[in-house]
């Protein structure tokens, strides 16, 4: 009789095993039938790129989290850092024009609307999960469209957390593909989005990245309370973390005069007011957002703490960023953060175009506008009125840039001559950022 019950007991609890293991597939089932409803597809053109984006055409995904203002949250690269046109489709329905509300300068994290006859009243949202990073292990399913293949999902776990790639990102083997950008990584235990779907290591199916909610959430929320959600400007490299011994050490601070003042070997140890300890400039910049003049900044210097406080301006804001177009050079402001170190202010190129004035003079992509006619040029009213001087005459400039050289010196310089035309502003015009 004991044998018998014991064999009983184990049938019931494989039983009960199997419909437990059923109840959980039909779970990311639903979910996945939710994702279709407040995932959208994106496709963006840019005509004239800033560094770090690329011409041409896009494609990628979004999820929207707040209907009554049509707001759907993205990742930047989707939408382009540069000025360009965004058009976005829930399931079933046709393209129209979206409008970029906010691009993060830091993240990988935008927000557009979407346009005004789109009716997003009876779309419910998903929840997003605004706490604490997901643990290794967690079941997740990514939602996006793969190679253009629409709306499709694929599963997998979080298999860490890491700041190796400049910003603290989720890790996941959940497969991660072009078009899948953009997208929700959802949680497969309770329905909420832990991470927009970001990246993936070419050639390696299962490591890919996203950017983790509780960032983006705070975003979200300063946007909705009509504050800057802006990271601040701290001017600061830092070392390193080589041997992740999660440390954030100053290496070099450029701050302007009265901002936040940190000296290199400064240990950030945490922002005041905020408990957790800060390990990476992420966590670093979430703790600061919104909190630009309030916040000091707990720091361990010669094996002495430290609460330093000054001001922390924003960084500059992505949609008020402008250029200058001439010739088929885009011109727009140095990107370094250490530019000082090697004496570089002003302007560098963007981008060349193909076929153009300036690809034939071998004008190069990243080269550092020293002067024109000899002259430094450094403030944008002047390069432009510069330029359109010479245009109106129908003559030329001679540019001396300076490029990283290859050779026995850091830099080599050129000096070409471009005649100007096509001349305009990328970007807001004057007066309307």
């Amino acid at each position: 009789m004991h044998n018998r019950y014991c064999i009983s007991l184990l049938a019931l609890t494989a039983a009960a095993l199997a419909v437990a293991s059923a109840a959980r597939a039909d779970t990311s089932e639903e979910i996945f039938r939710n994702a279709l409803k407040y995932t959208v597809q994106i496709k963006t053109t840019v005509p004239v790129p800033f560094d770090g984006d690329r011409k041409g055409s896009g494609f990628g995904a979004g999820f929207l989290v707040d209907a009554a203002r049509g707001w759907v949250m993205t990742n930047a690269h989707v939408v382009s850092r540069s000025p360009s046109r965004v058009e976005l489709a829930f399931h079933g329905q046709d393209f129209s024009e979206a409008v970029k509300i906010y691009v993060d300068p830091y993240l990988d994290l935008a927000l557009i609307r979407v346009n005004e006859r789109v009716d997003t009243r009876g779309v419910d949202p998903p929840q997003l999960d605004c706490g604490g990073l997901p643990l290794v292990g967690h079941p997740v399913g990514a939602f996006g469209h793969p190679w253009r293949l629409q709306f499709t999902g694929t599963r997998g776990i979080i298999s860490g957390v890491t700041a190796k790639y400049r910003t603290e990102l989720l890790q996941t083997d959940a497969p991660i593909n072009a078009g899948n950008s953009g997208g929700p990584l959802i949680s497969l235990g309770s329905g909420r989005i832990v991470g927009i779907n970001t990246a993936s290591i070419r050639g390696a199916q299962n490591t890919n990245f996203a950017v983790a909610m509780k960032y983006a959430c705070r975003i979200l929320q300063l946007l909705r309370d009509g504050r800057d959600p802006s990271p601040p400007d701290l001017g600061l490299v830092y070392f390193q973390d080589v041997d992740s011994r999660k440390v954030l050490k100053v290496a070099r601070s450029y701050a302007a005069s009265g901002a936040l003042q940190l000296q290199p070997g400064d240990v950030i140890k945490e922002v005041v007011g905020i408990a957790d300890r800060i390990e990476n400039e992420t966590q670093l910049l979430h703790a600061l957002r919104g909190r630009f003049d309030t916040s000091g900044i707990k720091v361990l210097r010669n094996s002495q703490e430290l609460v330093i406080n000054a001001s922390k301006p924003p960084m500059p804001r992505v949609l008020a960023q402008r250029g200058v177009y001439a010739s088929g050079v885009l011109f727009g402001p140095v990107t370094f953060r250490d530019a000082d170190e090697i004496r570089v202010r002003g302007f560098m190129v963007h981008h060349v175009e193909p076929g153009s004035i300036g690809e034939s003079q071998e004008v190069g992509k990243s080269d550092l506008l020293e002067a024109i006619d000899g002259e430094k040029v450094e403030d944008f009213d002047q390069l432009f009125k510069r330029l359109s001087d010479a245009q109106s005459k129908g003559g030329g400039v001679q540019f001396t840039f300076k490029r990283v050289s290859s050779n026995d010196t850091m830099f080599s310089y050129t000096q070409r001559s471009l005649t100007i035309r096509d001349l305009r502003i990328i970007g807001p015009q004057k007066g309307a950022e």
